[in-house]
């Protein structure tokens, strides 16, 4: 695929730093290969997507290129905020003045056939690097433990929201109940839908069945300050979880924790429901 193709659902000034950081890559022998990766490799980019590259750079001198890439971005653009990724020296992030988000994986040129980096639309590719990329393997599926223990710690969590409601009167920590329990229904329907494809960080509900994404924007939303919207909110997750999140469960053959799911249910409506 023609990488300035793949470029077309980004915004106009991704367009602009692709064209710099080409014009700088070009001229420089120690950069063997430039690939775009991420959303765009996969053909999946839109206007929220960033610029996620891969450098292959000549093994004698990645340690130095390395070491000196905030010099080499600032050839390209101004940034705001420059980081690597942490325990990595091999992954920066940067978002530019404009606001745009670069993202770049630099890899020796000799571990470019076991770059877990499978999906690449080559831009520069000076020694046929490309063609030493295995072919993209289909991730795990679901694990059934994980999801188990996640439901388990879903009903622990809400067997301590009656106490900070009614006891300590705490909606902070109320609400934070509701929150956390809601990101774990979310996290629970993400593993049953395993193996999915690499995605970043900002994709929410592309890593959703269309039903399981109907339940999670159908939830009230609660105030943190108004005791029955959260006790509102709170019930709704519970339901969505014990239906839900039971179904995503038996689906992929995970054991659902029936002792403390029922129990637990029980003891929210009979302290909530006054």
């Amino acid at each position: 695929m023609d990488p300035r193709a793949a470029l077309e659902p980004l915004p106009a000034p991704y367009h602009r730093h692709f064209e710099r950081i080409l014009s700088v890559a070009e001229p420089d022998p120690r950069i063997r290969g430039l690939w775009l990766s991420g959303s765009l490799a996969r053909g999946a980019a839109d206007a929220g997507s960033d610029l996620d590259l891969l450098l292959a750079v000549r093994d004698d001198d990645f340690d130095e290129f390395t070491a000196g890439w905030r010099d080499w971005l600032a050839r390209i653009t101004p940034v705001l905020l420059a980081k690597e990724l942490p325990r990595s020296k091999l992954i920066i992030y940067a978002l530019a003045e404009d606001l745009c988000r670069i993202d770049v994986v630099i890899e020796p040129v000799s571990k470019v056939s076991a770059s877990p980096h499978r999906r690449r639309i080559p831009v520069i590719d000076r020694d046929q690097l490309t063609g030493s990329v295995p072919a993209p393997e289909p991730g795990p599926g679901p694990d059934r433990v994980k999801i188990t223990a996640m439901i388990t710690e879903f009903w622990r969590i809400q067997a301590n929201f009656p106490a900070m409601i009614n006891g300590r009167k705490d909606l902070l920590c109320a609400n934070s109940g509701v929150h956390v329990s809601a990101q774990l229904l979310y996290d629970l329907f993400v593993e049953t839908n395993q193996p999915l494809p690499p995605m970043g960080v900002k994709q929410f509900t592309a890593r959703l069945r269309p039903d399981q994404a109907e339940v999670l924007r159908t939830l009230p939303v609660c105030a943190p300050g108004d005791r029955d919207l959260l006790i509102k909110a709170d019930l709704a997750v519970c339901e969505a979880m014990a239906t839900a999140g039971r179904a995503a469960a038996d689906r992929v053959g995970a054991d659902y924790p029936e002792r403390i799911s029922t129990a637990v249910l029980a003891h929210l409506h009979a302290t909530l429901r006054r």
